[in-house]
């Protein structure tokens, strides 16, 4: 397997996975397992898991749209992983565009989202602690 430690940059990708890029070219590679096939779901969007959902990816068309972290998403040089609120703000060097509402979960825990949609970025909090980072293409409404 190789290195999971990816980086994110806005608008073009994470790690290794580009927006727009054909899945094909990584389900090798990253050993990714298809978790959910394409046209199943109302939105028609597939998703690959890799290491048993530590990062997930989500296609359409066959072509990568969003990627998914709960181990790392670097970003000028830290993990944004386990973060506080404060300290993302504070890396990201502004407020969330917007804080949704805090969604519960059948286990009881209570995730939280920050969109800085003009980054194509959600992250989620849960116990004040970030746990999942999802990158998407900018899209220019």
């Amino acid at each position: 397997m190789t290195d999971l430690k990816w980086e994110w940059i806005p608008g073009i990708g994470v790690g290794p996975m580009k927006f727009g890029a054909p899945i094909k070219n990584f389900i090798e590679r990253f050993e990714l397992k298809l978790h959910v096939p394409e046209g199943t779901t109302p939105e028609e969007w597939g998703s690959f898991i890799i290491q048993d959902f530590v990062k997930s990816v989500t296609t359409e068309h066959g072509l990568i749209q969003t990627v998914e972290c709960e181990d790392y998403f670097g970003f000028r040089g830290k993990n944004l992983i386990g973060m506080s609120e404060e300290e993302l703000i504070a890396h990201m060097g502004s407020d969330p565009d917007k804080i949704g509402v805090g969604v519960l979960y059948e286990n009881g825990s209570v995730q939280t989202p920050f969109d800085y949609d003009a980054l194509g970025l959600i992250v989620w909090f849960e116990d004040e602690k970030l746990i999942s980072a999802a990158a998407m293409e900018i899209i220019d409404d």
